[in-house]
């Protein structure tokens, strides 16, 4: 059980860092937005989360003890603490760095020497995301079923991170996904067991995901949506082959023993020029409609993607 510091009114931002110079400069930064709280190791992060309500943690790569990345691995295997953004703060270019922070769930990055308002404007981008987030859960906008985020839900936010993607000139990726003769799997084990392949499906899907604001929906049926904001075409390819391998490998558990589903994936990202129209994103569904085809077409159990839609991109 989390001890509350307060009554807590505004978000809470923990600093890990152990240089008194940057935590002076995020603290001045931050103070006025925020309730600012500090741990100066990474063992003494992960004590605190434990105890402390946490919206967010500002995360530098290089601490005495054990590493960011490590503190970042912990945060992400805790069921209490895994949905914490984490920002990386670091004087480190090193694409590898980056790629390794992105691929354990870093949701961003922030440069030392820090830049007022460059930090608030990164942070401001993650509190927006967990406000959504908050206004799925209190709205009911998650899925009997399965958990996660249903068609509804899915409603309400394309709208905002495509304003969101459009603003910041950023990529929005999203994966279509439909598990391989599921009327079959129906047919054969029964719908209480078909029932059983869509949780355990949904939640690899949900796990597979590593960033705080991306999010899975089940589109209906045996169909799911996944929108990633912030990722080119490589990174949205690269995340539905993880969960295409992550499904292919994981048992489903029935009474008469294990067995194994496939899913097809349809991949695609855009940089949209405005906001939300229905006809640009009619054109991007479409797109990626058409993709998730191309991969029942050729085989099922892949990822596919259409090249030349909305950006520049290569396709194998």
């Amino acid at each position: 059980m989390k001890e509350y510091l307060d009554d807590k009114q505004r978000e809470r931002v923990l600093i890990v860092d152990d240089t008194p110079a940057h935590l002076r400069s995020l603290s001045r930064i931050l103070t006025e937005l925020y309730d600012v709280v500090i741990a100066k190791t990474g063992e003494e992060a992960l004590e605190m989360v434990t105890k402390t309500d946490i919206d967010l943690i500002l995360l530098d790569l290089v601490l005495p003890g054990i590493s960011g990345f490590e503190v970042l691995a912990k945060l992400k295997i805790n069921e209490e603490t895994k949905r914490i953004p984490v920002i990386f703060i670091t004087s480190s270019d090193s694409p590898e760095d980056e790629m390794q922070g992105l691929a354990l769930g870093a949701a961003d990055y922030i440069r030392k020497p820090f830049i007022d308002i460059i930090v608030k404007m990164r942070i401001a981008l993650q509190m927006q995301l967990i406000q959504q987030m908050r206004i799925i859960e209190s709205y009911g906008f998650r899925d009997g079923l399965t958990g996660v985020n249903n068609r509804r839900s899915f409603d309400q936010m394309i709208g905002a991170e495509w304003a969101r993607a459009v603003r910041n000139k950023e990529p929005l990726g999203m994966l279509l996904l439909d598990i391989d003769y599921f009327k079959k799997f129906n047919d054969t084990y029964g719908h209480l067991n078909g029932d059983a392949c869509l949780k355990t499906v949904a939640h690899i899907m949900r796990d597979s995901v590593k960033r705080g604001g991306d999010f899975v929906f089940r589109w209906g049926g045996e169909e799911f949506a996944i929108l990633l904001p912030n990722t080119h075409i490589c990174g949205t390819v690269a995340v539905a082959e993880q969960i295409r391998k992550n499904i292919e490998n994981a048992p489903i558990k029935l009474d008469s023993g294990d067995v194994y589903v496939t899913i097809s994936i349809g991949a695609g990202a855009i940089i949209p020029q405005n906001e939300m129209q229905k006809t640009e994103f009619k054109e991007f569904y479409e797109y990626i409609d058409k993709a998730l085809y191309k991969a029942k077409a050729n085989g099922r159990n892949r990822v596919e993607t259409i090249c030349g839609f909305g950006q520049k991109q290569e396709c194998d």
